[in-house]
């Protein structure tokens, strides 16, 4: 699960030209800032969202996309939607570009007096994505670009809040770093130098995306894989599973800070579709390095500021056992696995897709967080696994060792 990320909805220049003329986000009243308090799974920030009055809502908060995006499509019944019009979607993933509603002259609210009037949603059609089974719990769409336009806004993972700022009334941001960012179809790119394990530096500008879990995705053809690299689920994007490599590399430097033994992540092309669009860019660096710092995303004035915290040095991980799984039933209780990873461990122990997680090492996972089962089977090498599952009719047990490949 640390690869949900820039599987989330990149929505690839679909919407260029459909956008209709918005009021925007805006203070209800004269604050220089507001905060509203958040959830962070998996390095990705969930923020409350009210559309047109609805009850409150879970939305990703994602500088990867430019309009709100509605990814439980039957809600739409009760939102009191108009003006819907059919576009073309395609997003990272294997499936074809498939059609989707867009709505106009939405109200959308957040917590502490944020309001926004007149804006575009993108709804999505059914079966097309459910991020409620890979979080473990309700999330209902992914907000972004829509409010990064008219706000600075701070973004504190260890205290799980986010707050927005008047990007005129700043506070003092000495003790801060400052970076330039260019916003290309509303998106921040910021430059930073990618050392391969051969030592090689490539500086580029890459994609700052807090809707993606992983450290940095690469999107370039012609790469130098890191020695070893495995073969890898790369996560669920709108179109479908997108598979690839991972690999470790030596480091990462973004401003003065220095991140070794950085995760990187390979997808395969056909997955990516950006010759379709024409938008290409050299990749992504994802929440597990974003996390690590304290941010403020300042677009008004084009930079973005950044702050280590104690996370700054922690070793990046990934997902050793090569297992994924989804959380299902009213509750989100019910893990069945969704992908095995070829020659792990888990594979090694015969563990199948679709098999039913009842138990992980002697404890029943009723009501255990998915992000905790994912911290157990992320660990480093020579922790033993035991895991209960239900194949059927039959209650299995299975057992192995986690082995790093990388």
């Amino acid at each position: 699960m640390k690869h949900i990320g820039w599987i989330i909805a990149l929505l690839i220049g679909c919407l260029s030209g459909t956008q209709a003329k918005t009021n925007g986000f805006f203070f209800t009243h004269s604050n220089r800032s507001v905060r509203v308090e958040v959830e962070v799974r998996h390095n990705v920030v969930l923020i409350p969202v009210r559309i047109n009055g609805s009850f409150e809502m879970n939305f990703i908060l994602d500088t990867g996309v430019r309009t709100t995006i509605l990814t439980e499509p039957l809600l739409a019944n009760f939102l009191n939607l108009d003006s819907l019009r059919t576009i073309k979607v395609r997003g990272l993933g294997e499936r074809e570009p498939m059609d989707a509603h867009l709505a106009s002259s939405v109200s959308m609210t957040l917590p502490g007096g944020i309001e926004g009037r007149n804006l575009n949603l993108l709804i999505l059609p059914e079966g097309m994505v459910s991020y409620s089974e890979m979080f473990g719990k309700p999330v209902h769409g992914i907000i972004g670009h829509d409010l990064f336009e008219r706000f600075a806004i701070e973004i504190n993972y260890q205290r799980e809040f986010v707050r927005f700022w008047d990007p005129f009334r700043l506070p003092n941001m000495k003790r801060w770093e400052s970076l330039p960012i260019v916003l290309r179809r509303g998106k921040p790119y910021v430059e930073a130098t990618l050392i391969d394990s051969e030592g090689t530096e490539i500086t580029e500008n890459w994609l700052m995306d807090t809707g993606a879990s992983m450290a940095i995705s690469l999107f370039e053809d012609d790469l130098n894989l890191p020695q070893p690299h495995i073969d890898a689920f790369l996560g669920q994007g709108l179109s479908g599973n997108v598979y690839g490599k991972l690999g470790r590399c030596d480091a990462l430097r973004l401003g003065s800070f220095e991140m070794e033994g950085v995760i990187a992540g390979y997808p395969e092309p056909e997955a990516l579709g950006l010759s379709q669009t024409g938008e290409v860019w050299y990749g992504n660096i994802g929440a597990q390095v974003i996390s690590r710092f304290r941010v403020l995303f300042d677009y008004p004035h084009r930079r973005v500021y950044i702050r280590k915290t104690s996370e700054l040095n922690r070793e990046f991980d990934y997902n050793v056992s090569g297992l994924e799984f989804l959380s299902q039933g009213t509750d989100y209780d019910t893990y069945i696995i969704s992908y095995v990873r070829p020659d792990s461990p888990a594979e090694d122990a015969g563990l199948r897709v679709n098999d039913e997680i009842l138990g992980l090492n002697g404890l029943p996972v009723l009501g255990r967080p998915i992000d905790e089962l994912y911290g157990s089977l992320s660990r480093r090498e020579g922790r033993a696994i035991s895991l209960k599952i239900r194949r059927g009719d039959e209650v299995l047990r299975k057992r192995f060792v986690l082995i790093s490949e990388i």
